[in-house]
This record gives C-alpha cells, sequence and structure tokens, in this order.
C-alpha cells in the first residue's frame, strides 16, 4: 500500500512539474511577444 501511495505522490509531482514548466514557457513567450510590440 505504501509503494502505491509513493508512486502516485510522484507521478501527481512529475504532473505537476510539467504544467508549471507549460506555464512558465507560455507566460515567457507572452511577455516577450508584449515588449516586442511596444
Amino acid at each position: 500500500m505504501e509503494s502505491f501511495l509513493f508512486g502516485d505522490f510522484f507521478h501527481l509531482t512529475a504532473l505537476a512539474i510539467t504544467v508549471f514548466s507549460f506555464l512558465v514557457i507560455s507566460a515567457k513567450r507572452i511577455i516577450e511577444q508584449c515588449s516586442q510590440t511596444k
């Protein structure tokens, strides 16, 4: 049971890191586009 919880926690952490990285990259692109238009 503990190994299942650990595996699920690791999966959720990896998913959170992927989503966070995607948001950071998207934010950087938006900021770059805004700075270029000015």
